[in-house]
């Protein structure tokens, strides 16, 4: 199942992932043993419940001042993150980054996927691109992260005051 490109999707960000209202890159890290990176889809219509039990949850997520919380995302949409296009120097490489349900922790729950081919590429990964050159998905993975981070818009939400 995919996600329709005209969809947006939200990346909810620990605090040390945003510096002075500047979004940093490893918002968009895979942990070594990760295939995609999580986000949710506002479209879904448990998206704030979800997100609140999520933020309420972990406190490196939100921030708790004169009664308020608060919380931030990056928002991105999901036909732009099908059009990221990878190259090495000059040439197009066989990569595609694609947004998939993956509702088995939540319902409005998803992964944004960089793929070789049909497979899910992590950290540490060595991709053959012909019968001479390898490349390291590492840095496959930082070309993607750098575009996700061009491709974001941050925001600020609020919750009630935590019991």
């Amino acid at each position: 199942m995919t996600i329709d490109s005209k969809e947006n999707v939200v990346r909810i960000l620990a605090n040390d992932w945003v510096i002075n209202g500047v979004l940093q890159q490893t918002a968009f890290t895979l942990r070594d043993s990760e295939t995609y990176i999580s986000v949710n889809r506002p479209a879904v219509t448990s998206y704030t419940s979800d997100v609140t039990s999520f933020v309420r949850d972990h406190k490196n997520f939100r921030c708790e001042s004169q009664g308020r919380v608060t919380y931030q995302w990056a928002i991105l949409n999901v036909g732009d993150i099908r059009d990221i296009a990878i190259t090495n120097g000059e040439q197009p490489l066989s990569i595609n980054v694609e947004v998939e349900p993956r509702d088995v922790f939540t319902k409005s729950h998803a992964g944004i996927f960089t793929r070789y081919g049909l497979r899910n590429i992590k950290r540490g990964d060595v991709l053959t691109f012909d019968q001479t050159k390898d490349l390291s998905a590492n840095m496959v993975l930082l070309k993607v992260r750098l575009a996700l981070l061009r491709l974001s818009t941050v925001n600020t939400c609020s919750l009630s005051p935590i019991d």
